[in-house]
């Protein structure tokens, strides 16, 4: 008799234990808490901080095809533009081309606010490491604190180097140089004009 009624109350300790953990399921918490364990399961999905930029993007105004085009730099490894027609500007992007026709330097800034996903594309494709066609390698690593995605093609000396700046500006360098010495051509001092539009 004793053995059954310590049973019988141990089924009933077992069936109020999994009533309250249902009850836990449902609330509000349980459900946040969960969804933040999926965020660290999962590499590929945005974070809480890389979701606030791009909302905040969305809100804000694209610099004007003047405001992109003070940033140009004036030269690139003391390479002046090509000519008066090779620095442009159009909606959301300006670029330059500087140096010998043969082998330049292109160098582009793209204003990632409003409509536009240049922004959440950059951090995507950090995510997922793209491969290239063979014969060319895509390279992930940290510049002076910035995250840059580096694309080496050694078949046709060229290569580019790209990164995200202010988490608004994408700023690319392309040409024939290596990786290294591309990113020592970025003139920093020249893209804190940009620090004033946040």
């Amino acid at each position: 008799m004793k053995n059954h009624l310590y049973i019988l109350t141990l089924v009933l300790l077992v069936v109020s234990c999994q009533e309250t953990q249902k009850e836990t399921r449902n609330t509000p918490s349980y459900a946040i808490e969960k969804a933040k364990e999926e965020t660290a399961k999962n590499p590929h999905q945005d974070t809480d901080s890389q979701n606030a930029v791009y909302k905040a993007l969305k809100k804000k105004t694209p610099l004007t095809d003047d405001q992109l085009f003070a940033v140009l730099p004036e030269h690139i490894n003391s390479k002046k533009p090509l000519n008066e027609y090779a620095l442009q500007s159009s909606p959301q992007l300006a670029s330059g081309m500087y140096g010998a026709t043969n082998s330049p330097y292109n160098f582009f800034i793209q204003d990632g606010v409003g409509s536009s996903a240049v922004v959440r594309n950059f951090f995507d494709s950090l995510k997922f490491k793209n491969q290239g066609p063979e014969g060319t390698e895509y390279i992930f690593e940290e510049h002076d604190g910035y995250k840059t995605i580096v694309f080496l093609q050694p078949q046709i000396k060229r290569n580019y180097i790209r990164f995200i700046y202010n988490n608004r500006f994408q700023i690319t360098l392309e040409g024939p140089d290596a990786a290294a010495a591309l990113w020592s051509y970025i003139d920093f001092e020249n893209l804190k004009k940009l620090n004033q539009y946040n």
